[in-house]
C-alpha cells in the first residue's frame, strides 16, 4: 500500500467539510469582535451576503446579537456530524491553510490586477483599519459561503433539470454565480457606484474563488478572499 506524503495528506484532508467548518469559526468570531471593538453601528459594515443570511434567522424573531450567537452555535453543532472518524484534527493544517491562502491571495490578485488594470475588488468604506479588516473577514466568510457553497450548488441542481449536459450546467452555474457575486456589490444603501471595470474585476475574482473552492474547499477559498481584501485596504 502506497504511503501518502505529508503534503498529499494535507491537500486531501483540508479539503473536507470538517476543516471548512472549524476554520470558519475564527473568521466569524473575529469578525464580530472587531465590530464590537470599533463600536461601529451594527449594520454599517455588513456585506449583502451577511445581511441576507441573517434575514433567515430573523424569521425566528432573533435579535441581531442573538443571530450571531445562533450562527456560532450552528457551526459547533455541525462539527461532530462532519468529523471524519478515520482522521483526527491536525491543528498544524490551519497554519498551512493560512499560508496557502496568503499565497493565492497575492498571486491571483496580482494576475487579475494585471489583466484588468488594477481595479479594486472592494472599495474601502470604513474610517479605520480595524473596520476594514472586519469587512474583509466578513466578505471572506459570508460571500464565499453564500455564493460558492449555497448559490453555486442551488444553481447547478436547479439548472440540471433543464440542461441534461453536466458540463454545460456546471459552466453556466459557475459564470452565473460569479455574475451575481459581482452584482451584489452594487446592491443596497452602502453599495459601490457601478463601474464596468470594477464589475468585470469582481466577476473575474468570483471565477478565481470558484476554482479555489472546487480544488481546495471552502476554508482556503474563504481565507484567500478575506486576505486579498485586507491587502486591498493596506
Amino acid at each position: 500500500m502506497e504511503t501518502k506524503s505529508p503534503i498529499q495528506s494535507y491537500f486531501q484532508e483540508s479539503h473536507n467539510a470538517y476543516y471548512s467548518i472549524v476554520a470558519a469559526l475564527p473568521l466569524l468570531i473575529s469578525y464580530e469582535i472587531l465590530l464590537m471593538i470599533t463600536r461601529n453601528p451594527y449594520w454599517q459594515v455588513r456585506n449583502a451576503a451577511d445581511v441576507w443570511l441573517r434575514e433567515v434567522l430573523f424569521l425566528f424573531d432573533l435579535t441581531s446579537q442573538q443571530a450571531t450567537f445562533a450562527m456560532i452555535a450552528i457551526l459547533f453543532i455541525l462539527i461532530p456530524f462532519v468529523h471524519p472518524k478515520y482522521s483526527p484534527l491536525k491543528w498544524r493544517y490551519f497554519g498551512y491553510i493560512i499560508l496557502e491562502s496568503t499565497i493565492y491571495s497575492l498571486f491571483f490578485g496580482a494576475i487579475i490586477h494585471s489583466i484588468l488594470h488594477a481595479v479594486f475588488l472592494a472599495s474601502p468604506v470604513q474610517d479605520t483599519f480595524l473596520q476594514n479588516v472586519a469587512l474583509s473577514l466578513g466578505a471572506g466568510l459570508y460571500e464565499e459561503f453564500f455564493f460558492r457553497v449555497l448559490l453555486l450548488n442551488v444553481l447547478f441542481w436547479g439548472l440540471k433539470f433543464f440542461l441534461k449536459n453536466t458540463t454545460i450546467t456546471g459552466l453556466i452555474s459557475i459564470f452565473l454565480a460569479a455574475f451575481l457575486f459581482s452584482l451584489s456589490h452594487y446592491v443596497g444603501a452602502l453599495s459601490d457606484h457601478f463601474d464596468f471595470y470594477s464589475f468585470l474585476f469582481r466577476m473575474t475574482a468570483g471565477l478565481v474563488f470558484t476554482v479555489i473552492y472546487f480544488l481546495r474547499g471552502f476554508a482556503v477559498a474563504a481565507y484567500t478572499h478575506a486576505l486579498y481584501d485586507i491587502w486591498v485596504f493596506l
